[in-house]
């Protein structure tokens, strides 16, 4: 009877000691977990990159391998790289099932860089999750919802951004471009080629030598500045716009706004058409020419019709209520 009274006490007391252990091992955020792993990969591979929160670096080399270095998320349950064929997939894999207080740890969040070779096709899709992309001269595509976005020196034949809450900041790109954010800023410097800019409340800073551009915002303001303009169409609801642009002497520019206010600069020596209409009430203010504002002899709308030089560009410009300049 002994015997057996002495084994409860030492079941008891193990047990009592696994528990603690198993508690203080609750109590203690998890270590972060390093990666470094290599993959020879082709010059041109179509790499897909997942990562749901935390900051993931892209940066093209002249090596034909995929090279991913840094700290995973605490809460990751796997990392995955592996190609098939020229197909490249690099992978955070996290909890299927996550409930709102997932957000609020203040845990290790992924933290890595990978290393593509120049060639490669970049693919990348987060969350909560920074992305900067660098030298790299294929398309680049990026889609992340709260994840601020910056791209530098890229040069490929698309680059397709999205972002909801995030900022996008480029540098040098060049190609078919398309940056668009919801409530996040975009800042374009020195990009080249065929443009697309779309924002709701965020503000747009545009400049560029694309000589096609098309730029839409809608409450938040927008502000470019164009060499040479063959093909230009920039709009806003609320927002203002304010254009310094290059006119090609067969270019073509479109501006439209509800409420925003219309500011275009041209250079001192363009050809160009002009025509404006305001429809609610918006001041025109024309300092291009001498050309007076036909103001309508019933209702509150007005317009403009002028040249400059030999007028063999065409400028359009309306407004339901804004105010429209127009300047040297």
């Amino acid at each position: 009877m002994k015997f057996y009274r002495n084994t409860l006490k030492n079941t008891l007391a193990t047990l009592k000691i696994s528990g603690a252990i198993f508690l203080l091992a609750l109590a203690i955020p998890a270590l972060a977990k390093d990666v470094d792993q290599k993959l020879a990969v082709s010059e041109n591979a179509n790499i897909s990159i997942d990562n749901l929160r935390g900051k993931v670096v892209i940066k093209g080399t002249a090596t034909n391998q995929v090279w991913v270095t840094g700290k995973l998320d605490d809460k990751a349950t796997d990392f995955i790289l592996k190609a098939d064929g020229d197909n490249v997939i690099v992978q955070v894999k996290m909890p299927a099932h996550m409930n709102n207080s997932f957000w609020d740890h203040d845990e290790q969040e992924t933290d890595i860089v990978i290393e593509v070779p120049k060639g490669a096709k970049i693919s990348f899709q987060g969350v909560s999750s920074d992305i900067k992309i660098s030298n790299v001269n294929n398309d680049v595509r990026a889609k992340t919802v709260s994840g601020d976005v910056i791209l530098k020196q890229l040069n490929g034949n698309r680059v397709d951004i999205e972002t909801v809450s995030g900022d996008i900041d480029t540098k040098s790109i060049n190609g078919r471009i398309s940056l668009s954010a919801v409530s996040g800023d975009i800042k374009d410097d020195g990009s080249a080629g065929r443009l697309e800019y779309y924002a709701v409340s965020g503000d747009i800073d545009v400049n560029s030598t694309a000589e096609e551009v098309v730029a839409n915002v809608i409450s938040g303001d927008l502000e470019i500045r164009l060499n040479n303009v063959i093909d230009a169409e920039l709009s806003s609801v609320s927002g203002n716009v304010v254009a310094k642009l290059e006119l090609n002497d067969d270019g073509l520019l479109e501006m439209s706004s509800v409420s925003g206010n219309l500011d275009l600069v041209l250079q001192e020596n363009v050809n160009a058409s002009v025509k404006v209409d305001s429809h609610a009430g918006g001041r025109i203010t024309n300092k291009l020419t001498d050309d007076k504002v036909e103001k309508a002899k019933y209702g509150p709308h007005s317009k403009l019709s002028t040249q400059a030089g030999s007028g063999s560009a065409s400028v359009k410009m309306s407004t339901v209520s804004g105010n429209v300049k127009l300047h040297y």
